[in-house]
């Protein structure tokens, strides 16, 4: 049997058991079975590293190896006693699950608002379970939230007084790693139905970003007034019609139907820029008989031409499409064109282009396309400088 491999860790690293199902690369997966057996995701907030060799004395095993191993003081916070635990665990117990991000203590003053660093992982954990009803088996699916840390008020920023020494006086190395500061946080425990209070390594915590009120209220208007908006985020965009505002742990979004990828999403609200509002999702559509123009010509030509100048102008193209099995489906397609394929000596056109439901190339037989519908929005091309949405 392969011996797992050591990882000296750091303070303010995310860990777990290696009993846990993720993995250092590998957040998303689905837990099965009791899930009340899965170990809690825990924060390193103490290490002292292993200075000699230690052995077992009746089997020889080697239980700690100098300058490879250590032992680590875990914090968690358990949703059963609603306090925050912890835990001394020597290193060869644990795996990563994500290393370290720096917490500025100078963003953290009186009323800052922060959490665990492990509650965004774990707020993503979900269980599946199987429901038999009328002899159908059904999957169901529901978050796993046994410790998801709580949202906490900083109240004080004490001093870390702690006296042990942190270097080797023999070798003059560092054998022991704490935290730089300790932050006073309060919190409403519902189990006391009342406030308690913890000194918990910066290292250890996540702060939680404030919003402007005034920005809230803006993206609370588009939801009232079902008004369509462009959203930018991290140089990539897409058409919404807003819905509601969700909060989650602090964060607020923005949630609504994605025009491209046909689909309700949600946006963290403070990561994106201003967005553009919109009087219609669409420059144009087909068929259409209120247009002078091309309301004189047949449905299959007004569908041609409104292919051609999508594709010119490099707009994306949304189109419910009927299959040979007379399903219908809406899929909103880039890099497009048409194209004449001969089958059995017969020519068939086809809209050739990259499908964004199927994430690859696709042809729809132009005469099986029941609409299209001109997005006011471009795909991205060497020469618009456009990112590809989300």
């Amino acid at each position: 049997m392969e011996t797992p491999k050591v990882h000296l860790f750091k303070v303010g690293d995310i860990v777990a058991l290696r009993s846990h199902p993720y993995t250092n690369f590998q957040h998303k997966v689905l837990i099965s079975g009791e899930p009340q057996l899965i170990s809690p995701l825990m924060v390193i907030v103490e290490s002292i590293g292993d200075l000699q060799d230690v052995h077992d004395e009746f089997t020889g095993i080697n239980l700690q190896k100098k300058g490879e191993t250590s032992n680590c003081k875990c914090v968690w916070y358990s949703s059963k006693s609603a306090q925050f635990e912890e835990a001394w665990l020597s290193s060869k117990l644990l795996k990563l699950i994500q290393e370290k991000v720096e917490t500025v203590s100078e963003e953290i003053v009186i009323g800052t608002i922060v959490t665990l660093s492990t509650a965004q992982l774990e707020l993503s954990k979900v269980k599946s379970s199987l429901n038999i009803e009328d002899e159908k088996v059904r999957t169901n699916l529901n978050p796993l939230l046994s410790f998801v840390s709580p949202l906490m008020q900083v109240i004080g920023v004490p001093k870390n007084d702690k006296k042990e020494a942190l270097y080797d006086v023999k070798t003059g190395n560092k054998k022991r790693e704490i935290s730089k500061q300790l932050i006073k946080c309060k919190w409403f425990n519902p189990s006391s139905d009342k406030m308690s209070e913890a000194l918990i390594p910066i290292e250890a915590l996540s702060i939680i970003p404030a919003i402007e009120e005034e920005k809230l209220n803006k993206y609370a208007t588009y939801v009232k007034n079902k008004q369509h908006i462009l959203i930018r985020i991290e140089g990539s965009q897409t058409i919404l019609l807003p819905q509601k505002i969700k909060y989650l742990h602090g964060i607020y979004s923005i949630v609504g139907y994605d025009y491209i990828e046909n689909k309700t999403h949600a946006f963290e609200i403070l990561k994106l820029t201003n967005p553009d509002e919109l009087p219609n999702p669409f420059i144009n559509y087909a068929p259409n008989f209120d247009n002078e123009e091309i309301r004189v010509l047949s449905i299959r030509d007004q569908i041609r031409q409104l292919i051609n100048y999508g594709s010119e102008e490099s707009k994306y193209l949304r189109i419910r499409y009927k299959d040979i099995n007379n399903n219908l489906t809406i899929r909103t397609i880039k890099q497009y064109s048409i194209e004449s394929i001969n089958i059995n000596d017969t020519p068939i056109e086809y809209l050739a282009g990259f499908c964004k439901l199927r994430k690859d190339e696709r042809h729809f037989q132009l005469d099986r396309i029941q609409s299209v519908e001109i997005l006011n929005i471009s795909y991205p091309t060497p020469d618009n400088n456009q990112n590809e949405q989300f």
